[in-house]
């Protein structure tokens, strides 16, 4: 179809992007193509998402006039940056939150020029006044990685861009990489999680993908909206059940003690702490935030976290309990 619009998905190899070049691929008779932006089209990731038949450019958040030249002809743009990433050696920003909201303000001005006429910016909440008292690691906020991008909200409204705002969730993979299963000195595996009893709004990354592709095709009445992504609410025992399932074997929950984690030497072990106890603060209205009846009908996998750890097991016995 030579009228499809076009959808200039930035962070395309990365986790988000990827997802929604996959899932506008996934639908070549829906009216839209991905055109994915990475800054090396001759990578091994770039080369596969050449291989469903997008489009491939070349371009960096921290150049506007390359964004602008991304998003050319564009119909949409969907916007993600990676606070995690270390910051360069040249970089002219001295924190990474100060890189982000530069690269932030990047891609609303060249959104803005390029007309485009829907962005969706994967942003995060703003914690600050669920964590009142919390220390501040880096730029003023609690949650840099959250709060930073909440700010950033701003440059996309101040310039006038249509926009729809996504919150994505704690992902499914989190008990395989941040705080993974252990077995203990008695042999029974243990999950600790620094979440208490409290639901997580928690899903897969495809959902990302999903969701974001259904605003795109829903257009307008989604201009202005936030919507937080999600596959289910998930408590600590919940992980657990699904990680036992997963293993075929008992794994119990432990509520993990936010000390023993800052004391545990993890890189940002401050933020992260501070993330999960916005978890705990900002339960309620996390969780009323999410509207699965909407989530449904733009084609997201409202996946439980049990099935997704079983269809995932070999991720979990590789762990080597």
């Amino acid at each position: 179809m030579s009228d499809r619009r076009v959808i200039t998905v930035l962070g395309a190899t990365g986790r988000q992007g990827g997802s929604v070049v996959r899932a506008i691929a996934a639908d070549p008779d829906g009216g839209f193509t991905a055109r994915a932006v990475t800054r090396d089209k001759n990578s091994a990731k770039a080369k596969e998402l050449g291989d469903l038949g997008v489009e491939v450019v070349e371009a960096d958040l921290d150049d506007e006039a390359g964004l602008r030249r991304a998003f050319d002809g564009a119909h949409g743009a969907f916007v993600v940056t990676n606070f995690w990433e270390p910051l360069d050696a040249g970089s002219q920003a001295t924190t990474r939150t100060e890189r982000e909201r530069a690269q932030v303000r990047n891609a609303a001005g060249a959104a803005a020029a390029a007309g485009l006429q829907h962005v969706i910016w994967s942003t995060l909440e703003d914690t600050r006044r669920y964590l009142p008292g919390a220390s501040r690691p880096e730029g003023g906020y609690p949650v840099p990685h959250a709060d930073g991008k909440a700010d950033a909200d701003a440059f996309f409204r101040d310039a006038g861009v249509p926009t729809t705002f996504v919150n994505a969730p704690m992902y499914y993979e989190m008990p395989l990489t941040l705080t993974p299963p252990r077995r203990a000195e008695n042999g029974a595996v243990v999950l600790a999680l620094p979440i208490g009893a409290v639901q997580v709004v928690s899903g897969t990354v495809e959902n990302v993908g999903r969701v974001a592709y259904g605003i795109f095709k829903a257009g307008d009445p989604m201009i202005g909206r936030t919507v937080p992504i999600a596959s289910d609410l998930t408590t600590g025992e919940q992980f657990a059940e699904g990680i036992a399932a997963a293993l075929g074997e008992p794994v119990r929950y432990v509520p993990l003690d936010p000390a023993a984690l800052l004391a545990s030497g993890m890189p940002d072990a401050e933020e992260v702490v501070n993330m999960f106890q916005f978890f705990i603060n900002a339960e309620k209205d996390l969780v009323a935030g999410v509207d699965f009846d909407l989530l449904r009908r733009f084609g997201a996998d409202l996946q439980p976290f049990a099935d997704w750890a079983v269809a995932n097991r070999d991720r979990f016995r590789a762990l080597g309990l």
